[in-house]
């Protein structure tokens, strides 16, 4: 519980990672080497120009090798590998680089990888129609961020390449908790996707959306026609889209860099330590959501020209139907280290706020501090007892929608009538253990149970 608290806390300082961190190495190369486990790249500054090298990866416990590349930047200063396999978590691995810059000559580097996250088990979906170097980027940051299971191969679809059916949509979103869809590039089957997504919500998962998923017309800074997750009047796009669907062109989006407007932040779980962001290119193109019933506009950016003079495009929105949620990011969220990047990680930590939104989309967020506000004496001078109850919840779902259940002694858990319950009729002299836990709307359980042990006198009334 508590790394899940420290988690909440300091998310949003976290720089998602890809910076590599230097290593010690024998010779004139030293090695660079992130904490990542999925297909890390390991980077070598040399001291000369290097005429040939091979690696070789191995993980120290079990003398398995990692399978790679052959190294990029021979006959330069700047070398790199990149790995096939992923790595465990918690592991140390070793990289031997055998290089020849007139002299052959070695170099061993040891690293260990990230712990395991904190929910192993959320699964989230890759949809994307931006280039691979782009969806890489986002994958790392999602990695380094350590909060959801770590990203597997198999959780990557490439929407621009490949026509997905709203079947096939449906079954690639199988297995995950969340989806991650990024669109700056065509759509192959916008109407399948967004019928798939429809559904997804539907039945309670959450959905990120970064990108342009809701402009029909590209024709500024590389966004094409059919960017869009469906169209006007479909499933996704009326229901669950943040914004109304629109056609966009270069006069309507400001580009350039984009600073947070003071003021703007509303509270939420997702803006918890959210106190400036610098957005570079385009934002979300939008100065309004599309329903404030449903849903809630979080932050914006500072006014710019056109049609944002006044209130500023919007940086940050959610929508919550049901227990289904939707998030939408006012940036690109990959790195300006790749091209048309939507942030400086060195200033802006847009991968935590990335892995951030798709943990509460995914609506996991257990409640906390489970305590009894009402209970009976100890010795308790009557046979008929009440029990209240309350908690807390980092969601803004929260409080609110609390629900608790209860249990006596090891007997099953009953649901609570609001937020508190009777017993009746309990035997003189008899003692008594009482259970309580709180529940979310999305039946996160409070981990931490209050209990309370209690004797009914044996003069007991009642």
């Amino acid at each position: 519980m508590m790394r899940r608290i420290a988690l909440a806390t300091t998310l949003l300082a976290l720089l998602a990672s890809g910076v590599p961190a230097p290593a010690a190495a024998d010779g004139s190369c030293v090695a660079h080497v992130t904490k990542l486990r999925y297909r890390p790249r390991i980077t070598w500054t040399c001291a000369a120009p290097v005429v040939a090298a091979t690696a070789v990866v191995t993980r120290t416990s079990t003398h398995a090798v990692v399978g790679a590349d052959p190294i990029a930047g021979v006959g330069g200063q700047a070398l790199s590998l990149s790995l096939h396999g992923d790595l465990a978590s918690a592991a140390t691995y070793a990289v031997t680089l055998t290089y020849d810059d007139g002299a052959p000559e070695k170099a061993t580097t040891t690293w260990k990888t990230l712990p395991p996250p904190a929910h192993p088990h959320l699964h989230v979906k890759f949809i994307t129609a931006i280039p691979a170097d782009a969806v890489m980027d986002i994958a790392h940051r999602m990695d380094a961020a350590n909060i959801l299971a770590v990203p597997r191969p198999s959780d990557f679809v490439d929407a621009h390449v490949r026509s997905l059916t709203a079947k096939a949509s449906a079954a690639a979103l199988r297995g995950h908790q969340s989806a991650l869809v990024v669109a700056d590039l065509a759509v192959q089957n916008r109407l399948g996707l967004d019928s798939a997504l429809a559904g997804y919500c539907h039945a309670g998962h959450g959905v990120v959306l970064g990108g342009q998923t809701h402009w029909l017309l590209g024709g500024h800074e590389g966004w094409q026609e059919a960017s869009a997750v469906g169209g006007q009047t479909t499933r996704f796009a009326s229901h669950w889209a943040m914004y109304t669907y629109d056609d966009v062109f270069p006069t309507q989006v400001s580009s350039g860099a984009h600073q947070l407007a003071p003021g703007s932040v509303e509270p939420h779980f997702l803006t918890r330590g959210l106190h400036s962001f610098t957005v570079i290119g385009p934002g979300s193109g939008e100065a309004i959501i599309q329903d404030y019933v449903s849903g809630r506009m979080l932050a914006r950016l500072k006014p710019s020209s056109g049609p944002f003079s006044t209130f500023g495009q919007v940086f940050l929105a959610e929508r919550q139907i049901g227990a289904g949620r939707v998030v939408d990011l006012g940036f690109r969220p990959w790195s300006s280290a790749v091209a048309d990047g939507g942030f400086d990680p060195a200033v802006s930590a847009g991968g935590a706020l990335t892995a951030r939104a798709l943990w509460w989309a995914t609506n996991r967020i257990p409640p906390t501090g489970t305590r009894f506000t009402t209970k009976p004496a100890n010795p308790s001078d009557r046979a008929t007892v009440v029990f209240a109850m309350a908690a807390k919840d980092a969601d803004p779902d929260g409080v609110r929608n609390l629900r608790f259940r209860y249990r006596v002694g090891s007997g099953r858990w009953r649901l609570a009538v609001g937020n508190s319950f009777v017993l009746y009729g309990l035997a003189h002299g008899s003692v008594h253990t009482v259970w309580a836990q709180a529940m979310d709307s999305g039946g996160n359980l409070d981990p931490h149970p209050a209990r309370y042990t209690f004797r009914v006198s044996a003069n007991a009334l009642g």
